[in-house]
């Protein structure tokens, strides 16, 4: 395991006796985009989040030092205690359903918010190829567009384009090869032997995770339970946060109760 663990930072304190949740961010995001479904939270939870190395400006060399999820393992081992929940977004998801494949997780619940996935039968071609370099584009502008905020409406759309343009071209080859490397591992993972109940939320408008392919993994998985909304992007978590809160809050709830239950 890498000695240089990535760094933890907590966005709730919670009350005593509450759940411990974790959160792992995608790929070119950062720890704090999980503020606003952190505020949104059950109170008592404590909430910390992993500032894990694919975090923007990375330049991939983390690949070679740790897996993704090695790197998560080496997070999750600095926490107080091993996590009641894990939620974890895109990149990150893949990174939490590699560890749970391999019997690594500790952790009650899963949330995976639109994790990438490529089903054992999808032959992996060109085309598929191609699509996924469009969709990986489509993701780094509409996340760099996120991240900007009210700061959008004042830039002038050439300044913006170039904005993008250049946050692309620094990510680069080794960027998108890293997602899509991930994605087709996805589909060789040991799912069927995934016991941790996990709550999977996908959507309609993102192009990353078909309904189709979403249906397949939850398929896959004995204790998944999947929701796939019409109006989710790939961003779901930040710009529909309340209703993301909502459904954790209460699968991880009903999760607790069959857990104690006699």
């Amino acid at each position: 395991m890498n000695s240089g663990a990535p760094p933890v930072h907590e966005l709730s304190p919670g009350a005593p006796g509450g759940d411990l949740v974790v959160l792992a961010h995608g790929l070119e995001d950062s720890w704090e985009s999980w503020r606003p479904l952190a505020r949104a939270f059950d109170p008592r939870w404590r909430v910390l989040v992993l500032d894990l190395p694919w975090r923007p400006g990375s330049d991939y060399r983390w690949r070679r030092q740790e897996s993704a999820a090695g790197w998560l393992a080496a997070g999750l081992q600095r926490l107080p205690r091993p996590p009641d929940t894990i939620v974890a977004h895109s990149f990150g998801a893949n990174a939490t359903l590699e560890l749970m494949a391999a019997g690594h997780s500790s952790a009650r619940a899963t949330v995976l918010i639109c994790p990438l996935y490529c089903p054992p039968e999808q032959p992996v071609t060109w085309q598929v190829f191609d699509r996924a370099r469009r969709t990986f584009d489509r993701h780094i502008r509409d996340g760099l567009r996120l991240r900007l905020g009210q700061r959008l409406r004042t830039l002038d759309e050439a300044v913006l384009d170039g904005m993008i343009a250049k946050a692309i071209d620094r990510i680069g080859p080794a960027g998108f090869l890293t997602v899509f490397d991930q994605f087709i591992g996805s589909g060789t993972l040991a799912l069927t032997t995934v016991t941790t109940p996990t709550l999977i939320l996908a959507g309609g408008a993102d192009p990353t995770l078909s309904p189709a392919a979403a249906a397949t993994l939850g398929r896959d998985m004995p204790r998944a339970t999947l929701l796939v909304h019409e109006h989710y992007d790939h961003f779901c978590h930040v710009r529909h946060a309340v209703e993301v809160a909502e459904q954790a809050t209460r699968f991880v709830g009903e999760v607790g109760q069959v857990a104690v239950r006699p």
